[in-house]
């Protein structure tokens, strides 16, 4: 079963066109890199994935299931473009920002129990975090910011995460790290990946599947592994 399937898909923005009968299907254990110029419609294209924009025509398909109808949101990490966008004075630490995506699972008294304070740790030290766990989010560099917000998607278990240009802002020896953590979690963990970039040259070298955006269609090319 494709874990993401869009058939026949298009959609504009009022009378402007954007995309136009887009077929593709994301399979278990990819590495997709989603390409392409500036309004290319890059991040158009997963927030139509996740359900956040509706096709004018087509469907969009979760784990085989319309996403109109999809309800088990755990299995799908999302990490938008303005994640780091915040006040860096906000007094949050790195573990109190991992904590609130469990917030669902703390019971009525909202309390993170030992086991939920487990799996924090347990997504820290998968992301090189777990000495930062005290640290307040905003005294860390772009690149450790990251890494924070991708342990606060894998702390709810997904089985997919969709990154909208994580590395923006993030200087060239964190981009370096942040592409071998990538590895680390579709080799070791089986995650699916799909991450938005500008940057072709590095991601047709790391992703096995390329999403080049051009003229309303998306041509998909296979590179192969790492």
């Amino acid at each position: 079963m494709d874990m993401i399937r869009m058939t026949n898909v298009s959609f504009q923005y009022g009378q402007l066109p954007v995309l136009r009968n887009v077929n593709l299907a994301v399979k278990k254990g990819e590495f997709w890199g989603i390409v392409g110029p500036n309004g290319s419609a890059k991040s158009t294209l997963i927030k139509l994935m996740l359900g956040l924009l509706k096709p004018d025509q087509g469907t969009v398909f979760l784990f085989g299931i319309p996403v109109s109808q999809f309800r088990e949101w755990s299995r799908i990490g999302y990490i938008p473009q303005n994640v780091r966008e915040f006040n860096a004075g906000f007094p949050a630490t790195v573990e109190e920002m991992v904590s609130a995506n469990l917030m669902s699972q703390m019971g009525l008294f909202k309390r993170v129990t030992p086991r939920l304070k487990e799996k924090v740790e347990e997504a820290l030290e998968i992301v090189g975090m777990q000495d930062y766990a005290s640290k307040r989010i905003g005294q860390l560099s772009g690149g450790q910011q990251q890494r924070v917000f991708i342990a606060r998607t894998l702390v709810s278990s997904p089985e997919m995460i969709l990154m909208d240009e994580p590395l923006v802002g993030v200087d060239v020896d964190s981009q370096e790290k942040f592409y071998q953590l990538m590895e680390k979690l579709n080799r070791e963990m089986g995650l699916t990946l799909m991450m938005v970039s500008h940057d072709i040259g590095v991601v047709s070298e790391r992703a096995s599947r390329i999403a080049c955006m051009s003229r309303y269609q998306v041509l998909v090319h296979d590179t192969g592994d790492f």
